[in-house]
């Protein structure tokens, strides 16, 4: 079983500086202690979380949570903890980490660098912070759906609490009675728990951002809520996020007009949306946004302890945007960035400094403050500090990582104008939960989870092979200039299909039990998918996609089905469509079989993201008919499980 380990490397021991009080209010990969004497910081693809101290700039240790993960002997490197997030107590005498893919909270003693045990929690830890008198830490469970109440004293879980679907990030106001929890996809927003009944008050989706005839305006649905961080004098709320335009169809939909970075603010109490600052392109005098600078993949937010600086980390631009807090308006932009992935930010107690943490690069950057110089409010101060003492990822995945999360066009051809990357459809790997009108017709966002390599055929109708066909993507709908058949791209888009098809784990699966024994609900619908389902989802990854065809050669046989979700009437209707490899046509309504595998996560479902839940899957199926309302649901609980 999958836990964390007593073990702590220390690399080396240096001095430490005094500072003022002031406990973390926000979840993150990176934080300061209370007495800012220590920088913590994750390594989710180390299995570690690395001491710096902040007035050196040394690494102080590296503490192993488990042994270093390694390759399998199936090609995939999936670290067995993944850390997540970490919270400090007040006192700095605990370290409490998310550990993703363990299941469970480790605790860390901050003192000497050890791990103390673990916590067992919901699926998918990705969210951890301690209330401002350190008595409770909160943990969030992304697949569990739920929020976990630990007592910091005693390290016990006195309650946990369902809350809807996909909670992500986690924050807490300064008198510790409200926890605020970010949702990643469907209904994007946040929900306001009370701490002390520990209930949900209210639950806010962030609305739909109108759409305009100016493609280059912010338009589109939330999606990617990683944190809302609250304002350190007025309690505001602020969320970075993207908006997604759905409604705009292809040839207009191009990388952008596509994806579209904001924050979004909500008062202290969490219960109501207020403003939006929202980019307006340079050249548009009557845009009234708050920036002008292009970017992607805002991810985390950290304000300066007076609150007059707010501070941006951009995961895929790859870059810093600093506000002034006050006015609501950009102040500057930190690019270049000595850091990729970017995944947390953190700002000293007394607001000189700012940390900024590159997962990709395996890296702390250092930024220099000043909210008095209009000019350049922030800096890259000295060289990066390094959180990994050997990276146990393969170089070609490292590489291949960073393509996939990285739109900084001044290094890769990827995209243009800082704007799109892969993963600003393809949220953590996976799916954003929205479906696009592309020009075959509409299209929801597949999961890459598990890696697409053992699923057959690629895209609804089978029109790719290979990721490294995914060139085509990136020049349609990311503006990017890569093609396959350039000898100077072909190994780097060698490294983005190798990091897709293996480093992308499945979901945790909060559905099934730890020993696979199924309940009597779950079998029994086990027993109905074997008779009504198995003919096309057969095998390891539950698809009969290349049956007969094992080389996946598109101008060989390919084996696609109706099962009556064709969308032929009204304004967006499916078309047929050729490969782009033979030219070979396939037609409107067949589609390629998905694979079942993690398919509780994906919602929602059919090529056209139709059916909003499992249950609506199965009342559309061809076979629905002959099952009652108990079969129904025991075959919903069965596929969960898969």
């Amino acid at each position: 079983m999958k836990h964390c380990l007593r073990l702590a490397l220390v690399v080396a021991a240096v001095g430490c500086s005094g500072s003022s009080n002031r406990a973390p209010v926000a979840s993150s990969t990176i934080a300061l202690s209370a007495d800012g004497r220590a920088l913590w910081v994750v390594n989710p693809d180390a299995d570690s979380v690395t001491v710096i101290d902040p007035a050196t700039r040394a690494v102080v240790a590296e503490v192993a949570l488990g042994p270093p993960p390694a390759v399998a002997a199936n090609g995939r490197f999936e670290p067995a903890i993944k850390p997540r997030a970490l919270a400090i107590l007040p006192s700095g005498d605990k370290v409490y980490v998310a550990a993703q893919t363990a299941n469970q909270i480790c605790i860390i003693d901050a003192r000497k660098h050890t791990v103390l045990g673990s916590l067992p929690v919901g699926a998918s830890p990705t969210g951890v912070v301690a209330a401002p008198d350190g008595s409770v830490v909160y943990a969030v469970s992304h697949e569990a759906n739920t929020i976990t109440k630990i007592d910091a004293k005693k390290d016990v879980i006195v309650g946990t609490l369902d809350v809807p679907e996909h909670p992500w990030g986690a924050s807490i106001s300064a008198d510790g009675r409200s926890l605020y929890v970010t949702h990643l996809l469907t209904g994007s927003g946040v929900t306001t728990v009370d701490t002390a009944s520990f209930t949900v008050k209210s639950t806010v989706a962030f609305a739909e951002q109108p759409r305009n005839d100016t493609k280059t305006l912010p338009q589109g649905v939330a999606r990617g809520v990683y944190t809302a961080v609250p304002h350190p004098t007025t309690g505001e709320l602020w969320a970075p996020h993207l908006l997604l335009a759905i409604l705009t169809p292809e040839p207009a939909l191009d990388f952008q007009s596509t994806v579209f970075p904001t924050i979004s603010t909500l008062d202290p109490s969490g219960a109501q949306e207020g403003g939006r600052l929202n980019f307006t392109p340079i050249d548009d005098a009557e845009g009234g946004g708050a920036f002008n600078d292009v970017v992607s993949g805002p991810r985390d937010l950290a304000f300066s302890p007076d609150g007059k600086l707010a501070l941006v980390a951009d995961s895929q631009s790859e870059d810093v945007m600093v506000f002034d807090a006050v006015e609501k308006v950009e102040l500057g932009l930190v690019r270049p960035l000595p850091a990729s992935f970017l995944e947390g930010i953190a700002v000293d107690h007394l607001g000189r400094f700012a940390y900024v943490h590159g997962r990709n690069s395996q890296n702390v950057v250092v930024l220099r403050l000043d909210a008095a110089d209009k000019l350049t409010p922030a800096a890259v101060d000295g060289d990066p500090i390094k959180t990994v003492a050997a990276d146990p990822m393969p170089a070609n995945l490292r590489h291949g990582q960073r393509l996939f999360y990285t739109a900084n066009s001044a290094a890769f051809p990827i995209t243009q104008n800082f704007w799109v990357a892969c993963s600003s459809c393809h949220l953590e790997g996976a799916t954003d939960a929205v479906t696009w009108r592309f020009f075959v017709g509409p299209r929801d966002t597949p999961s890459n989870a598990g890696g697409p390599i053992n699923t057959g055929f690629l895209l609804r109708q089978a029109l790719r092979n290979s990721i490294t066909d995914y060139d085509v993507t990136i020049q349609i709908e990311q503006g990017g200039t890569y093609h396959k058949s350039d000898a100077r791209h072909t190994a780097d888009l060698q490294a983005l299909a190798d990091f897709v098809n293996l480093a992308i784990p499945f979901p945790q699966n909060p559905n099934r039990s730890a020993d696979g024994t199924l309940t009597a609900e779950q079998q029994h619908g086990r027993d109905l998918f074997l008779t009504n389902c198995k003919s096309c989802h057969s095998g390891e990854y539950l698809t009969d996609s290349a049956t007969g065809n094992p080389t996946l050669d598109l101008a060989g046989p390919i084996v696609l089905h109706d099962v009556g979700t064709c969308v032929q009437a009204g304004d967006f209707v499916d078309q047929p469509a050729p490969d782009e490899l033979v030219g070979k046509m396939h037609t409107a309504c067949d589609f390629d079989t998905p694979s079942l595998r993690g398919i509780f996560a994906t919602a929602p479902y059919f090529h056209d993201g139709s059916a909003a839940t499992l249950r609506d899957v199965v009342d559309r199926l061809p076979f629905s008919s002959t099952l009652s309302g108990g079969d129904k649901d025991a075959l919903v609980a069965y596929v969960k499980t898969l």
